[in-house]
């Protein structure tokens, strides 16, 4: 059990900390949406055709949204937890309320924890941290990890199917007309064929493409939003509830004359 006075002396240091965390990752979210995705390309050429370099990669998936989000939780409840046993110990001898979330009971808390838990929830940098979080593209179908091992074993990625298809390219040769006035085997001996250049278009390989990703769907961050709207909510139901008794009258007018005269 920590002293009040050491948890006010940490506070601050731990919001600074946190303010500073909830910028980087919104920048990160919103610059680097890259570093969730993943492309493994092959290509197999043909006897005499080279390797397409264009069709060749493989771009690992460097996070996934749920590994950011496991490391800010562990950093973000360090001051969350800091902030509100301030706030508790501060109302540890007033009317305490449950709060009741989706179905689940936490608490009792003051309203001194409640009001500065919903001014953690309501924080507008912390909003649009949620809001960027990375979302993956809608228009493939993704499918668990069937391969990979590492994958599998970080969790929470996805691939495509792997697509298949041919590469190909265009040749051309010179083609000598025919001239049905001419016979091949009696040609004259100034004479000059008419050539022309003749376009085919041939296979050089073989080539796969499949796409990772550790990005979270559309749904998945809809929902996160709906819940932060539904937490805030249901903070504001139980200060209803836990202030829901005598006010107390407080008149510090004589104090802030003293502040301005003396």
């Amino acid at each position: 059990m920590q002293k009040l006075n050491v948890l006010l002396a940490l506070r601050e240091k731990l919001a600074n900390r946190y303010a500073q965390m909830v910028g980087d990752y919104t920048s990160f979210f919103k610059n680097k949406q890259g570093a969730f995705q993943g492309t493994l390309k092959t290509h197999s050429p043909l006897d005499g055709y080279a390797v397409d370099a264009t069709k060749v990669a493989n771009v690992r998936v460097v996070t996934t949204v749920n590994e950011k989000m496991d490391w800010w939780l562990k950093e973000a409840l360090e001051y969350f937890n800091t902030a509100l046993a301030i706030e508790a110990s501060n109302g540890q001898d007033a009317p305490m309320v449950e709060l009741v979330f989706e179905g689940k009971t936490y608490g009792p808390f003051p309203a001194t924890v409640l009001l500065r838990l919903r001014g953690l929830v309501e924080n507008d940098k912390f909003a649009t941290m949620l809001a960027s979080i990375p979302v993956r593209e809608e228009t493939k179908v993704w499918l668990p990890i069937d391969e990979d091992e590492d994958y599998k074993k970080r969790g929470n990625i996805y691939q495509t199917e792997r697509q298949e298809g041919e590469t190909r390219t265009t040749e051309t040769h010179d083609e000598i007309l025919k001239d049905p006035n001419i016979d091949p085997q009696h040609l004259p001996s100034n004479y000059r064929a008419t050539t022309t250049q003749v376009k085919k278009t041939v296979k050089t390989g073989d080539y796969t493409v499949q796409f990772f990703s550790g990005e979270w769907t559309h749904q998945q961050r809809a929902n996160l939003l709906k819940r932060r709207s539904a937490l805030i909510d249901a903070i504001n139901i139980a200060l209803q509830k836990v202030n829901d008794r005598e006010a107390v009258e407080c008149n510090v007018a004589d104090l802030f004359k003293h502040l301005i005269y003396g």
